[in-house]
């Protein structure tokens, strides 16, 4: 997956996102990092095509994104969005099986046996019969995620997963997501705001501040206390962690 010279205007002649070159490597997690209002959640629905840039392409598979069908892109890419609509109604087991419609017709009825891998490894089966709005907020981005895994997809985004997470949830999620990177060669691209969750979590980083990229490459390369300073503009330290290794600071001013 690959952006080319890619722009994108929420109002006409004002950039948001100004000339975005980068390639997503297949098989690999990439962790999108900056500032707010970087552009980063913006710079994912341009990968995933919610969104069509204002100039240049975005490419998966050298196709432009935009060329795929929805139920092509459905079974191509899946997406966790940091909030979703939630219908009190629905069930958990409805809201997962949403992930198989791409492999299904239109009248076809998608049985319960098929989405119980996606329901046990997101440890949803005991709720399987609950309605999603009885749920926490992180159950909740535990069921959409569960969701997104059921597509089967080449590529999963997941916008601030852990945002409604408490601390033992956000480990057993980052966990979960590398090792269905490993297992299933899953292609993850996150957008983050911890920073050092991110260095955990992924093999590339990609970058942003003011609507451009401005690094993406190893976190090795990229993972220096110099280049988190000039991209956050603020102090930070570096020190070392046992079991976890370099870890940053913000030091108040």
């Amino acid at each position: 997956m690959k952006l080319t010279n890619v722009d994108y205007s929420y109002q006409a002649g004002k950039p948001f996102i100004a000339n975005a070159t980068a390639e997503i490597q297949v098989g690999k997690i990439t962790s999108i990092i900056g500032p707010n209002g970087a552009g980063k959640s913006t710079l994912l629905k341009l990968l995933t095509g919610q969104i069509k840039p204002t100039a240049g392409k975005v490419e998966i598979n050298d196709t432009p994104i935009d060329e795929l069908t929805a139920r092509q892109r459905a079974q191509k890419i899946a997406v966790v969005a940091q909030q979703n609509m939630v219908y009190d109604d629905l069930t958990v087991s409805e809201a997962v099986k949403t992930g198989r419609i791409p492999y299904h017709s239109t009248l076809s009825v998608i049985d319960d046996e098929e989405i119980d891998p996606f329901l046990e490894i997101t440890s949803l089966t005991k709720y399987r019969d609950k309605s999603v709005g009885s749920l926490s907020g992180g159950q909740q981005q535990r069921v959409w995620l569960a969701a997104a895994i059921a597509q089967e997809p080449d590529y999963l985004f997941l916008d601030e997963p852990t945002t409604y997470l408490d601390i033992r949830y956000q480990k057993r999620l980052m966990t979960f997501i590398k090792q269905l990177n490993r297992t299933e060669k899953l292609t993850v691209i996150l957008v983050l705001h911890d920073i050092n969750q991110a260095f955990k979590i992924s093999d590339n980083i990609l970058m942003m501040a003011a609507g451009k990229i401005v690094a993406v490459g190893p976190k090795n390369q990229l993972m220096t206390r110099n280049k988190l300073m000039d991209l956050y503009q603020t102090k930070i330290t570096q020190v070392e962690v046992p079991d976890f290794g370099k870890y940053f600071i913000e030091i108040p001013d």
